[in-house]
């Protein structure tokens, strides 16, 4: 029978159910056993730069490690939860062509944009497994992915510890005959002064590149969790699931729980 009173958020389920039940199944007979998953399951929370460290020790099919003693069964509602995250790997993320990790910043000159746009080959890899690890590591280690960081200042190109001139020039590739726009010296060395239409560039103090990774994938995470908190939501034996769910962009100052966002899940096949 469903139990009535106190509604609980999804994410602290989630720590119960993999901090508290789900270390209950398969447990090891004997120190050094190990079931067939373990392995793979610690490689990917290995790989995909979580935890920083090497844990040995065995996992079970629910990716965490086995607690020795018995401890009786695992809650029904644990196991549900265990198999919503495991449902994860089925999952793929496609970017939309607008998405920026960046909105609350001004990017006036786009060089923000242009950082992102070269991380975006990278952030479209992450695969439905990955994403499952993400969840139960985060589950197991209590805190959601880190995205806080300001937007870093600008420093002018320099030639020979002077500002730099650029243009655009119209050039001709002989082998094909096609004429091509390309980027040259703007800066005339007789004159001393910049050749007509040149300007000046600049680039980003800070890389940001790794920050952006840090929000794509806290926004993967939030959409992951409130993925599983609809495939539970009136499956649960002795829980009451309240609405509460992590906000996928809480960088943006219009960001509401259940509002639009450009990073969105389509389903995929398993690999």
């Amino acid at each position: 029978m469903r139990q009535t009173g106190k509604q609980t958020g999804i994410i602290e389920l989630l720590e119960w159910a993999y901090r508290q039940e789900l270390p209950k199944a398969e447990r090891a007979v004997a120190s050094g056993t190990q079931t067939a998953s373990a392995a793979s399951s610690w490689g990917m929370v290995y790989d995909f730069g979580i935890l920083g460290t090497v844990i040995d020790a065995p996992l079970n099919a629910h990716g965490v490690v086995p607690i020795w003693m018995d401890a009786g069964d695992v809650h029904p509602d644990a196991l549900i939860i265990g198999r919503a995250v495991d449902g994860l790997a089925g999952l793929s993320v496609e970017i939309a062509p607008d998405w920026s990790p960046f909105a609350d910043w001004a990017d006036a000159d786009g060089l923000v944009a242009e950082a992102v746009r070269r991380r975006r080959w990278r952030l479209v890899k992450l695969a439905g497994r990955e994403i499952r690890t993400m969840v139960i590591a985060r589950a197991v280690l209590g805190r959601a992915p880190d995205w806080r960081g300001a937007e870093p200042g600008r420093t002018m190109v320099t030639r020979g510890g002077k500002p730099a001139w650029f243009m655009k020039q119209m050039r001709i590739d002989h082998s094909s005959g096609m004429e091509f726009e390309c980027e040259v010296d703007g800066y005339n060395p007789r004159s001393r002064r910049p050749r007509p239409g040149a300007y000046r560039k600049y680039l980003l103090c800070d890389d940001v590149e790794g920050l952006a990774e840090e929000r794509f994938r806290r926004s993967v995470w939030a959409l992951a969790v409130r993925h599983v908190a609809a495939s539970v939501a009136g499956h649960l034996a002795s829980h009451e699931l309240s609405a509460e769910v992590p906000t996928v962009a809480p960088w943006e100052a219009d960001a509401v729980a259940g509002g639009a966002t450009s990073v969105k899940f389509t389903l995929g096949l398993k690999s």
